[in-house]
């Protein structure tokens, strides 16, 4: 199927239209994975956020795409308010904005933070992915070219409602350029390939791709963006598609650095002290800095 690539002209953000959708999966009737995998590396740290999704990171902040943007966010049916000035957009090494935003909420959430990954997944690396998600909908297929070879392309519709659900993949591609502004990382949608099979569907921005570090779970990513067949039909996820992740590990300093301050319980305070420590975080990251955010990642 990945030699259909060629076909995947567009790349779409996860929120431009529609109700809220989350990770379609390959398994069973695709309704299935809305309680915690028995291996649970962070579900009760992903919420809805204004119908799309968004993740707990522990110490009274969130992380999701700046594209979901801030506020209010429901954490296993509890919400939890914005904390006001709090929000904070993530940079690239180069000072450019990355389509990441983090942002306080109040009360803090009884949850642990959770581990960040420091490298980007190896080629391979398991992936749970965790979205607010479309029940799938019929088998379907969808032919490009027509009557000539190759074959049509098989996968899914997708069916009315929504729920938290996660499904399994793999770290298998590592672009050398950014989406929509951001270093990513990228797993395929394949038949039958791993246990519960996902794609990321409208909707699911700001979603948690946890990956496997070779001993345990971490957050490596956090979903974005899928690439779309040229031509293909409105609301289907076929099998050769792309979900990307913001790779985390880029942006992890800054990410503690925000995580570090107080619990951010005022938005005058928030406002002040992450002007000041991000600023000084990205200085010295600049100046640190080797070669381009990308220089470490392996091609796919």
């Amino acid at each position: 199927m990945h030699s259909l690539a060629s076909l995947l002209t567009l790349v779409v953000f996860l929120s431009v239209a529609g109700t809220a959708s989350g990770v379609v999966i390959d398994s069973g009737d695709g309704s299935g994975n809305t309680t915690a995998p028995a291996t649970d590396p962070g579900w009760a740290h992903v919420g809805l956020r204004g119908g799309l999704t968004a993740v707990y990171l522990g110490n009274g902040w969130v992380i999701t795409a700046n594209h979901v943007g801030e506020g209010q966010v429901v954490l296993g049916g509890v919400p939890y308010d914005l904390v006001p000035g709090s929000a904070v957009r993530l940079q690239n090494l180069d000072a450019t904005y990355a389509d990441l935003k983090m942002f306080g909420i109040y009360p803090e959430p009884p949850l642990p933070a959770l581990p960040i990954a420091s490298s980007v997944p190896f080629n391979g690396a398991p992936l749970i992915l965790v979205g607010n998600g479309r029940n799938r909908g019929a088998a379907t297929s969808w032919d490009a070219n027509g009557p000539p070879p190759p074959g049509p392309i098989h996968g899914y519709t997708w069916a009315a409602g929504t729920s938290l659900r996660w499904g399994t993949n793999f770290a298998e591609l590592f672009p050398p350029d950014r989406v929509f502004g951001t270093e990513v990382f990228g797993s395929w949608f394949d038949e039958d390939d791993s246990a519960h099979e996902a794609q990321g569907a409208i909707g699911d921005s700001g979603g948690a791709a946890f990956a496997w570090n070779g001993t345990d779970w971490e957050l490596a990513g956090v979903v974005i963006a899928i690439s779309l067949y040229g031509g293909q039909p409105a609301e289907t996820s076929l099998y050769g598609q792309i979900t990307y992740a913001a790779d985390l590990s880029v942006y992890r300093d800054e990410i503690l650095d925000v995580m570090a301050l107080p619990e951010p319980d005022g938005g005058l305070f928030a406002g002040i002290a992450l002007v000041a420590v991000l600023a000084r975080r990205r200085r010295a990251r600049r100046s640190d800095a080797q070669c381009t955010p990308t220089c470490g990642l392996s091609a796919g």
